[in-house]
């Protein structure tokens, strides 16, 4: 009934902090970012006012209780230490290469042995896929730039100046080693399929690295009914929600069928409306 509370989510991502760095295994930023845009982004109130104690898969959010005579409580604190960590972990380095952990709109400066290196990412992700990597050192040198390949994103397309970039393995780094000139271009297109995920009898779909869920401001049924989510190779058609609720991030729909009666008319596939992880039952509202 309890799931673990956003101490641990905050632990488990230092964790995998710290693995990363020493093993440099892209596994443990895969792991960095499926947490970090599921569990703990759900864990933060919509207005950024509370950290829930426990983020659990149905139900609603809510605050923990107060501890130790004050108005907060653990998890309103780790929660802050968890988001602050990210920023450290999208770009690392080790000796005259960079590694590029984390994806999203942002602007990183790296210090190597042979210069200084901006890097600004432009970007929609994990709304969208497609990232621009702007490589501009201070003068033109030598060096690697590392990607994180995600283990989700089976068909991945990368260049570098309009130059194609092959060998690209997911779940691994794709090493690009040469003379950066200012200005230089990364693009890298990421695979955004819906993915149906089977465990112990249960399904889930995830898109990238976010997991969807249904929220009952969508008033499309009992978001906890029995359903079986249609998929074509393990691929499920998502189609985007046009007009979301408020305050909702990312809304599609997917087919499924609904209910335990699978005869006739009732085993016909409906599009059912799902919404990222984080943002399901952010309005902290029981009703």
């Amino acid at each position: 009934y309890h799931t673990m509370e956003t101490c641990v989510t905050m632990t488990w991502m230092k964790l995998c902090r710290n693995l990363l760095e020493l093993t440099h295994d892209p596994l443990y930023a895969d792991q960095i970012e499926r947490t970090a845009y599921n569990a703990l982004c759900a864990a933060l109130k919509n207005d950024a006012s509370q950290i829930a104690k426990y983020s659990p898969l149905e139900g609603a959010r809510s605050a923990g209780e107060e501890q130790c005579g004050m108005h907060v409580n653990c998890c309103n604190s780790n929660g802050p230490r968890a988001f602050a960590m990210l920023p450290e972990v999208a770009v690392t380095q080790a000796d005259d290469n960079i590694y590029i952990n984390l994806y999203g709109e942002s602007n990183s400066t790296v210090r190597l042995p042979g210069g200084e290196v901006i890097l600004t990412q432009t970007t929609t992700y994990p709304e969208e896929g497609d990232i621009q990597i702007a490589v501009s050192p201070r003068k033109a040198f030598e060096f690697g730039v590392s990607l994180r390949i995600p283990a989700w994103s089976r068909v991945t397309m990368v260049s570098v100046n309009g130059e194609s970039i092959g060998n690209i393995r997911p779940g691994s780094y794709l090493d690009i080693r040469r003379r950066w000139t200012p200005d230089d271009k990364i693009t890298l297109r990421l695979d955004m399929r819906g993915r149906l995920v089977e465990l112990d009898g249960c399904q889930a779909i995830e898109r990238g690295p976010v997991v969807l869920a249904r929220d009952s401001r969508f008033a499309d049924g009992y978001v906890d009914e029995t359903a079986v989510v249609q998929a074509t190779d393990g691929y499920v058609t998502l189609l985007p929600v046009e007009e979301k609720p408020e305050k909702m991030w990312m809304a599609f729909t997917a087919p499924m069928v609904m209910g335990t009666d699978l005869e006739g008319e009732f085993a016909q596939p409906r599009q059912i409306a799902l919404c990222d992880f984080a943002s399901a039952g952010n309005t902290w509202n029981k009703n």
